[in-house]
């Protein structure tokens, strides 16, 4: 009977969290990158960061983490009072959400630019002050009236022009702030309708967000070695102005304040600043923190943190163990299919008749146009493996490329049958295995696809590949899985295991959700995912044919400088929206000492095509053929394209030769 449990990867999202959720379900990164880590678990650098990443890739939560309201719940569950535990952490994280600013306020209403430039950098002024303020009478503060009214005395002198407050607290500074703030937003909501705005500006930019925690830091000796952390996310709400303003203020900020600013990858649309159109320069006025770029690079890091993901989720969703600091076996819930030459797994195969197998009627098919050239019953004698199908592929496909180089066919087969049976008893010379290592993958969803099954992409470790460094991808998959086994009337992560079946169709919808989600929308989306659409066939057209172009090809290089603008731009949207990843160093080209741009098709999107996620292949495109995939106005050219790939990887594999149709032969390796 099916569980009726509630699915414990329903929530993917971490401002769909709770303070309490988002603190259970955090996960270290353990790593021997020490820089790394320290920015990831405990933000010390007084250097401004950007937090960067895919949707997805885990920047809200890890803000979120480091927030002062995650801070107070970790100093409550270890007896620790808040500024001992201030004092201890060495920072305070003020996060903040720039959805919570409604940007697009800021623009129109028949008021010029230079205006709302001001009014939102005022507002913001408000706003993050506000939130410092908050901060501070949690810690106590102004529990001393004569420290309250000096603190208070001091704040007030920040702005530009005294302020109207019924007594120097910091309650009534905050207050200001709150009803300041109020009066703005009527004024900005009703401006178009009035005509104009009716502000004073009270304060310059800057003067509140460092004057105020400078004062704390003046004021108590447990923050004087205490780092303000301004984490402001979702940064690529901001419009390029909004930007340029929070630019100006990192690259001027002053001691002991900082920021940490969270964005997508395509969500920085400047660098400049208000400071004489100076622009900030990474590693001189911030540094980068790009978590599913580093998570991709981290492959055994990363696969221990998914793991650990997983089980919390399992243990807080209501598993037997109910204890988020138990590891959970998850291999033990899913079923596996043992694709090794030598595996039992392939015994629906290796029940039926060897000559009746679809990888040897296509071979006599074949066969039959060389015209006598080899025997068909001789090939077949030589290349079956009754009992190893898997081998049988890979022995024609080693014959198809000794076709496709023009070499001796009969002396062919022997080589390739002498091979194959040492390597049955384990005295392979080296070439064999080698070839199996490089196609077994491709071979095998040959193999699957020729029998009617569903390609394998099941197995833990296999979602974690496919998540491409994203772990919101990851709980999707789970997600996906986990409901398609309810479906299934299976018990999941409880009794039994997930059935391959809901594993696949869980994987599926999975990728089309990637595919639908991470997309941009609007026109330039859709030309990105008719792009990689293409890229994509192109890749299946290999994997599928009778002599793979590459093995496990899944990922390309190209000269970027050398395609035109509009193939360039849709690359440069695909890969900031993560349907691309790509890969550092480039590609050395075979034919020359030219370094390309390498990427790879998410693993994400690869059951959508039945391509691989590994990536060992790489084919590098000519700027022609990629514009061709990639430019919306040379679209027209793909279907050549399309047809000059099929003609490379299918029988007889290259234009002019010099075979000649034959009628079939009747009855396949009869007697």
């Amino acid at each position: 009977m099916a569980s009726n449990r509630p699915n414990p990867f329903s929530i993917t999202r971490a401002v769909d969290l709770n303070d309490t959720q988002i603190e259970e379900l955090w996960v270290n990164l353990k790593t021997e990158d020490d820089s790394f880590a320290v920015e990831f678990h405990h933000p010390k650098s007084k250097m401004p960061t950007y937090v960067l990443g895919a949707k997805g890739s885990g920047k809200t939560h890890l803000m979120r983490h480091q927030a002062f309201e995650l801070q107070k719940l970790r100093y409550q569950a270890e007896g620790l009072g808040l500024r001992d535990g201030v004092k201890r952490d060495g920072y305070i994280g003020l996060y903040m959400r720039c959805s919570g600013l409604s940007s697009n306020r800021f623009s129109g209403k028949r008021q010029p630019e230079e205006l709302w430039d001001d009014l939102f950098a005022y507002y913001f002024e408000l706003w993050v002050a506000q939130q410092t303020l908050a901060f501070a009478l949690e810690l106590g503060l102004d529990q001393s009236t004569e420290v309250d009214e000096k603190l208070s005395h001091e704040i007030a002198g920040l702005f530009d022009k005294k302020i109207e407050i019924s007594e120097y607290r910091l309650r009534a500074i905050k207050d200001f702030l709150i009803a300041a703030q109020k009066s703005l937003d009527y004024e900005i909501n009703n401006c178009l309708m009035n005509g104009g705005v009716k502000v004073e500006i009270l304060a310059t930019p800057g003067k509140l967000i460092f004057g105020i925690p400078r004062t704390f830091a003046d004021s108590f000796d447990f923050l004087k070695d205490v780092l303000f952390v301004y984490s402001i996310d979702e940064f690529e709400n901001l419009t390029e102005s909004q930007q340029k303003h929070v630019n100006t203020l990192y690259r001027e900020r002053e001691n002991p304040t900082t920021f940490r600013i969270g964005a997508r990858t395509y969500g920085i649309r400047t660098y400049a600043t208000n400071s004489a159109g100076e622009e900030n320069i990474r590693n001189s006025e911030f540094i980068e923190l790009r978590l599913d770029e580093k998570f991709r690079e981290l492959k055994p890091q990363y696969e221990a943190f998914c793991r650990t993901l997983a089980s919390k989720r399992l243990s807080i969703g209501g598993s037997a163990t109910n204890d988020p600091d138990i590891q959970i076996d998850i291999d033990k819930h899913l079923a596996t299919f043992d694709a090794r030459w030598n595996s039992p797994s392939w015994q629906f195969i290796i029940n039926k008749d060897p000559s009746r197998r679809p990888h040897f009627l296509r071979l006599q098919e074949n066969l039959s146009r060389l015209d006598g050239v080899v025997s068909v019953s001789h090939a077949f004698e030589k290349l079956k493996q009754p009992k190893f199908p898997l081998l049988e592929k890979l022995n024609i496909l080693l014959f198809y490329q000794r076709i496709a180089r023009g070499l001796n066919l009969n002396v062919a087969l022997d080589e390739i049958a002498a091979d194959c049976s040492n390597f049955v008893a384990g005295k392979d010379s080296g070439s064999y295995g080698q070839s199996f290592g490089h196609y077994s993958r491709d071979l095998a969803a040959q193999l699957l696809r020729e029998a009617n099954q569903t390609l394998t992409y099941g197995g833990f470790e296999t979602f974690v590949r496919m998540s491409g460094g994203i772990p919101r991808a990851l709980l999707t998959i789970l997600r996906s899985v986990y409901e398609w086994s309810i479906f299934e009337n299976e018990t999941p992560f409880e009794a039994g295991l997930i059935s391959l079946k809901a594993q696949h169709k869980g994987v599926i919808d999975a990728s089309d959700w990637y595919y639908n989600h991470m997309r941009k929308a609007g026109v330039q989306g859709q030309h990105v995912q008719s792009a990689i659409d293409r890229l994509a066939r192109l890749f299946r057209i290999s994997r599928f044919g009778d002599k793979p172009i590459e093995s496990s090809l899944s990922s390309f290089s190209v000269a970027e400088e050398k395609i035109s603008p509009a193939a360039r731009e849709i690359l440069k949207v695909a890969e900031a929206r993560a349907f691309l990843h790509r890969i550092k160093g480039g590609q050395k080209e075979r034919n020359s000492d030219e370094v390309t741009a390498k990427f790879q098709i998410s693993p994400m999107l690869a059951p959508r095509w039945d391509i691989p996620m590994a990536r060992r292949g790489i084919h590098p495109f000519s700027a022609d053929d990629f514009n061709t995939i990639f430019d919306p106005n040379e679209s027209s050219k793909y279907s050549a394209l399309s047809a000059n790939w099929t003609s490379s990887v299918t029988f007889p594999f290259r234009k002019g030769s010099a075979i000649r149709n034959t009628p079939s032969q009747p009855g396949l390796f009869d007697d």
